[in-house]
């Protein structure tokens, strides 16, 4: 009757010397390929001697704490596991089971956006140090903040003052104001002004929609008027309106501001009148010196050119000149631009 060890396809110790081995602790006879004692539990290979490298499918090496690893899945002579092989790190691993991971916090972005919602949610007071005072002198949130306009096409510096260019659009604080291209501002709320960067520094700082006192110089003449600033967008629509009206054409080009001669006046010489075109067919020629059209005084070629651009196309209006020595009215019928 075949043994234990028979029946699992392992000689028997008694049987076949041959095949068996002497544990070196209680001197108790095992099977040569064990390398666990049953009777003491004393485990063989312990010495580096006694360590044969176990090599795995595909060639590859794996050391001790690997093969312990390896045998115990593939399962060890007897159903014995091999735990003596394991490394410490392993050990500990089986033990103690996977270290958890370390939970990280909420990410920086998170807590700008929270921010920013308590901000919005609060009325800003959170976020008061990121504001920026800025032109009219009212806290705003950078691009959204607008400065205060005065509605001039430009200003220019001269002695004494600054030269109004034009007053464009139309119904624009300066239009409504009274003053037009010539006039020179001296003070502006309070403030003396001598040069152009002075001008737009104190139009800056002036709250939208404040009405300021404003002294101005018109043909020697010192004179005074109130002006009340808009916003960059209400200058903008009133922009749009008159853009949407047709312009009128005289057809002059190459205007200079002149001193009118025998006067204090400056007035605007046309360089080049247009033949076959609504100037030149009204009777005004080269040289002639415009100070009025339609009731309007011209002192700089931009006021000229805006007092044409808002007269009505087809439309017939007065335009007093200088000719020499002479002064004319001449009735002129406008075009359409």
């Amino acid at each position: 009757m075949p043994t234990d060890f028979q029946s699992t396809g392992q000689q028997s110790v008694s049987g076949d010397p041959q095949n068996s081995t002497e544990c070196p602790n209680c001197r108790a006879q095992m099977p040569s390929g064990m390398r666990f004692c049953r009777l003491c539990g004393f485990r063989l290979g312990e010495g580096v001697e006694e360590y044969t490298e176990t090599v795995r499918f595909g060639g590859q090496t794996q050391g001790p704490a690997a093969q312990a690893t390896a045998g115990n899945a593939a399962g060890a002579p007897f159903g014995v596991h091999d735990w003596g092989a394991m490394t410490p790190s392993h050990a500990s691993q089986v033990a103690l089971g996977k270290k958890k991971r370390k939970r990280k916090g909420p990410h920086w972005i998170v807590w700008v956006i929270l921010a920013i919602v308590l901000s919005s949610v609060a009325g800003g007071s959170f976020m008061f140090p990121f504001r920026v005072n800025v032109g009219n002198g009212s806290r705003g949130s950078g691009a959204a903040a607008q400065v205060s306009k005065v509605g001039a096409s430009g200003f220019t510096d001269v002695e004494g003052g600054v030269l109004v260019d034009s007053a464009r659009p139309p119904d624009g604080p300066i239009d409504k104001a009274g003053l037009i291209g010539g006039d020179f501002i001296t003070s502006f709320d309070g403030q003396p002004i001598k040069s152009e960067s002075e001008l737009r520094r104190q139009i800056a700082a002036t709250p939208i929609g404040k009405t300021v006192e404003v002294l101005y110089t018109r043909d020697g003449e010192a004179k005074k008027t109130t002006l009340t600033t808009v916003s960059g967008d209400e200058l903008d629509r009133l922009t749009e309106i008159a853009s949407a009206i047709p312009d009128g054409f005289l057809g002059i080009d190459d205007l200079d501001r002149v001193p009118v001669p025998n006067t204090n006046l400056y007035g605007v010489r046309i360089g080049d009148v247009n033949k076959n075109e609504p100037a030149y067919l009204s009777g005004l020629r080269e040289g002639d010196i415009v100070t009025e059209f339609n009731g309007t005084p011209i002192r700089t070629p931009e006021e000229l050119g805006a007092r044409i651009d808002r007269t009505t196309p087809l439309s017939t209006v007065k335009a007093v000149i200088i000719r020499g020595t002479e002064r004319l009215e001449i009735p002129v019928k406008v075009g359409i631009d």
